[in-house]
Parts: structure tokens; C-alpha cells; sequence
């Protein structure tokens, strides 16, 4: 009876802990957090949980005890832009933390029963820490080489735009209408830089949001048409050697798949195959059928 009296003093005490906690820390309640997480879904803005959610306002709370080199904040501040993720650095340099640190935390009572097993929460809060604050750099990656993917189309698409019209802002507002999601982003953030302030510091923006080289030769091109250069022989040149740039990667992207491409190459012979097979079968019982 006194052991029941003292656990369940226990899980009370616990409970109380928790609800000062969040009281302290402005939590929301869960009935809040899944009104809020649904209309995010519903919305398509965000794809959280209630533990990012409560973890995010943790390590916003205390984000002041944490300094980062001037250097490293500049580059995970822009970093954190491009990704679209609304944290400040020290904030998402936290969460990251926290986030290793609840998985080790929660690996220590295994070095009571299975010694091994608290090793391998230890290796799975390291590989967390990794996973969590790397994301925005991954996040950035996969965008960048999304819009690589699409520049040789916006590259003809100026060739063949400036044939008729030196409107450098008319013909991005042009391929905007065609543009995929992640460059249509930024077309849409250039658009209205240009449409504000300067037009050659709204191109050099935009090269620098992006950091991709093939993107450097167009706006080079772009802000040469600004000068009143005639970029056309530039652009076709450009446009050349995009496409060889593209197809070398597809032909790096075709030999990372050896076995797949293989597969498919046997299944073609086979088909080819069985076509020289039909046709002779169906000659052979043909030329049968004149000797009875």
C-alpha cells in the first residue's frame, strides 16, 4: 500500500513539473498544438509534430544562452532563409542539441539492462545531432540542384525572348508562367526587387540566394543586356554548352545505375528477340503448310 501511495505521489509530482514547465516556457496545450498542426496539414504551410513543436518553443526560450562564432551564424542565417525555415540561428542550433541530447538521455537506463544497446543510443545521438542540424544545408542542396535542373530551359527561353524584346524584367516575368516552384520562388523575389530598387543589385541577389555557377553566367548575360550589350550570340553560346553540361549528368545519373539500366537493356533485347523469333515461327509453319 505505501510503495502504491509513493508512486503514485511520483507520477503526480511528475505531472505537476510538466504543466509548470510549460507554463513557464509559454508551451501550448496538445489540444492547441493538434488544432494547430492540423490547419498547417490542412494548408499545406508545415509538416511538424507535437515534439518539434514543444522542442522548437524550448530552444526558442533559451536560445540567449547560446553564442556562435559571427561567421558561422551569417552563413546557417542564410542558410536558414533559403530553406524556408523561420528559426534563428542560435534557436536551430538548439533544437539540434536538444534533440540529441533527449535521444542519448533516453539510451542511459539501457546501460542498466543491455550495456550494448546504451552504446547504440549514444551512436543514435550523435547521428540525430547530424541528421537535425544539417538539414537546412541538405535542404539547400536538393533546392539548389532543383533549379540547376531547370536553367537551361530559363537560359532558351531568354535566347529566344531576346530576339524580339531587351526587357530583361519583361522576360523574366515571361518564364515565371512556366517556371517550377523552387525558381518561381525566386523569380517572384527578383521581380519585386526590380521592380523596387535597383536592377542589376536584384540580379546579383538572386545569383547569390541560389550560389550556383550555371545561374552566374545567366545573370552576367542578363546584366549585360542591361548595359545595353547584345547578349544573343552569348546566350546561344550559353544555351550549347548548358545542355552539354546536362547531358554529362545525365549520363552521370545513367551510370550510378549500372544494374537498373542493365535490366532494362536485357529486357529490350529480349523483346527484339522474340520479334526475329514470331516472324520466322510464323514463316516456317507458313512454308510447312505447302508441303502437305
Amino acid at each position: 500500500m505505501t510503495g502504491l501511495l509513493i508512486l503514485s505521489a511520483c507520477v503526480l509530482t511528475g505531472i505537476a513539473f510538466y504543466h509548470l514547465s510549460c507554463a513557464f516556457v509559454d508551451v501550448p496545450t496538445a489540444r492547441t498544438s493538434r488544432m494547430m498542426m492540423l490547419a498547417k496539414k490542412q494548408t499545406g504551410t508545415g509538416e511538424e509534430n507535437l515534439f518539434d513543436v514543444y522542442l522548437t518553443k524550448v530552444a526558442d526560450k533559451f536560445s540567449f544562452l547560446l553564442r556562435l562564432d559571427p561567421i558561422r551564424r551569417n552563413r546557417l542565417l542564410s542558410t536558414l532563409a533559403i530553406a524556408g525555415i523561420p528559426l534563428t540561428p542560435e534557436c536551430y542550433t538548439l533544437k539540434a542539441f536538444l534533440t540529441a541530447l533527449l535521444t542519448g538521455l533516453a539510451g542511459i537506463p539501457f546501460f542498466l539492462v543491455m550495456p550494448l544497446a546504451g552504446f547504440l543510443a549514444i551512436g543514435l545521438a550523435v547521428m540525430m545531432w547530424f541528421a537535425s542540424y544539417y538539414k537546412a544545408f541538405d535542404l539547400v542542396k536538393k533546392r539548389k540542384k532543383l533549379i540547376e535542373a531547370e536553367l537551361p530551359r530559363f537560359a532558351v527561353s531568354i535566347q529566344q525572348g531576346l530576339t524580339t524584346d531587351r526587357d530583361v524584367l519583361k522576360l523574366l516575368v515571361s518564364y515565371r508562367r512556366i517556371a517550377g516552384p523552387h525558381l518561381g520562388q525566386e523569380l517572384d523575389t527578383t521581380v519585386a526587387n526590380m521592380k523596387t530598387g535597383n536592377y542589376e543589385n536584384a540580379l546579383l541577389h538572386f545569383q547569390n540566394r541560389v550560389g550556383s555557377t550555371m545561374l552566374s553566367d545567366i545573370v552576367r548575360g542578363l546584366i549585360g543586356t542591361l548595359r545595353g550589350d547584345d547578349q544573343q550570340m552569348y546566350f546561344k553560346m550559353l544555351v550549347f554548352d548548358m545542355r552539354q553540361i546536362e547531358q554529362n549528368n545525365l549520363k552521370k545519373e545513367a551510370g550510378k545505375r549500372p544494374k537498373q539500366m542493365q535490366k532494362y537493356s536485357m529486357m529490350m533485347l529480349f523483346c527484339i528477340l522474340l520479334i526475329y523469333v514470331v516472324v520466322l515461327s510464323v514463316e516456317v509453319i507458313g512454308s510447312l503448310g505447302a508441303f502437305f
